[in-house]
């Protein structure tokens, strides 16, 4: 992309200043369902529209709600098929691409591509591709499976991208864009890279719609987190990408930080294959690592970026938590529940949302939740509504939680 700068050799160690714990975030891209870019989907959350309609990717009519929030401008592959010697051709794959190249776009020249990680999280990686590995008999497609639906994806990205450092791909189901993040600033603490680029990425398909509706997740209406008529949710599909990078690394290219990674957590509450302990132990246990994590006091957070799913248990036992942590001072704490207004991208919820928490931190602003009229009484906390609120941010929690009891959760500061 000509803004990289290689060392003579590829791989080739460079001296690091590991004594800084934290990262920052200098680089952001987006594909969601309000079209492609960062800045298109801050604009749809800050507004408060709700981009979700019916599914068009496949044919969805045999369930209970065609309802999602699908990406346009990704068409399947010419004769209806994904599967490809390109490891780019899915839809995941290529909105992937976009948002990766746009984060590293974004983040402005001099980026030493040896010493530069890539980390990469999604349920399903291009599910379409597997699709049409089942369904057909070549050798070709057998081996497609694997390979289309997580690994060459991502490993494509990054060497279209210049990134020849550490490279990982984790499937936390829906924890897995926000532990990209905490992976990525592992490997800056450790030394093992200067800088990581970290992005969830999913695509909406026949056989994860089917999945997710034989688990009886998706609602029949619409989705409405901490509301009292909430019945499931919606999912959806897209990318976020975002470049951390060590201060030393920064300071050297000149780049401007958006704001500071300063710590994180994960765990998993191993309670039930698809639901969490009702008394929220698992995930007011991740709160805390992260904070302690970060070396900062639950006093100090300013805004809680959510994972407010809209389902009936998740979301009040996700307030029981926020509460059980930072005491009756979280019921004060502005909540944003992005996935009211984009649905739930699974694998990419994470990345796409810590993007929105970033902007939040940076611009002052809470973007509304969608469709939330009547607060359930179990969900009690400072819900903004209507439209967006400016508040002084300081430093904001994002958090994820996933079926099999995988959480992950980070905590971002002003640079």
């Amino acid at each position: 992309m000509g803004i990289l700068r290689r060392s003579s050799e590829r791989g080739k160690s460079m001296a690091l200043n590991t004594g800084d714990r934290t990262a920052l975030v200098t680089g952001m891209g987006a594909v969601s369902p309000f079209g492609r870019g960062a800045a298109a989907l801050w604009e749809g959350l800050v507004t408060g529209r709700q981009a979700l309609g019916p599914v068009t990717a496949f044919d969805a009519s045999a369930f209970r709600n065609m309802l999602a929030g699908e990406v346009k401008g990704y068409p399947a592959a010419a004769g209806g098929s994904d599967a490809s010697d390109e490891p780019c051709r899915t839809r995941a794959a290529r909105m992937l691409r976009d948002a990766c190249a746009e984060a590293i776009g974004s983040a402005g020249p001099g980026l030493d591509g040896s010493r530069t990680a890539m980390v990469t999280g999604t349920n399903f990686g291009g599910m379409s591709a597997a699709e049409t590995a089942l369904l057909n008999k070549g050798d070709r497609h057998r081996f497609s499976l694997a390979r289309y639906a997580f690994g060459d994806a991502a490993a494509a990205v990054a060497e279209e991208l210049g990134l020849y450092g550490p490279r990982a791909n984790l499937s936390l189901s829906c924890a897995s864009g926000t532990a990209c993040l905490g992976v990525g600033l592992d490997l800056i603490r450790t030394g093992k890279a200067d800088a990581a680029l970290c992005a969830g990425y999913d695509e909406l398909s026949l056989f994860c719609f089917a999945g997710l509706s034989a688990l009886r997740a998706i609602a029949p209406d619409t989705i409405r987190p901490f509301d009292r008529r909430r019945k499931g949710t919606v999912f959806s599909e897209g990318s976020g990408a975002i470049l951390i990078e060590s201060e030393a690394s920064a300071r050297r290219r000149g780049a401007t930080a958006h704001a500071r990674l300063l710590g994180w957590a994960a765990n998993n509450d191993a309670f039930h294959m698809t639901a969490p302990d009702k008394e929220g132990r698992g995930i007011s246990a991740l709160m805390r690592a992260a904070l302690a994590d970060a070396g900062i006091h639950p006093d100090a957070i300013d805004h809680i970026n959510a994972h407010a799913t809209g389902t009936a248990y998740n979301d009040s036992i996700e307030t029981a938590a926020i509460v059980s942590v930072f005491g009756e001072k979280g019921r004060k704490i502005p909540i944003a529940a992005n996935k009211s207004a984009m649905g739930h991208a699974m694998g990419a919820a994470g990345s796409l949302e810590c993007i929105a928490a970033i902007m939040s931190l940076r611009e002052g602003l809470v973007p509304p939740t969608v469709g939330l009229e009547e607060v359930d009484e179990a969900c009690r906390l400072d819900h903004v509504v209507g439209t967006a609120r400016k508040a002084r941010i300081s430093s904001v929690m994002k958090t994820s939680y996933g079926i099999g009891g995988t959480n992950a959760c980070v905590v971002f500061v002003r640079a």
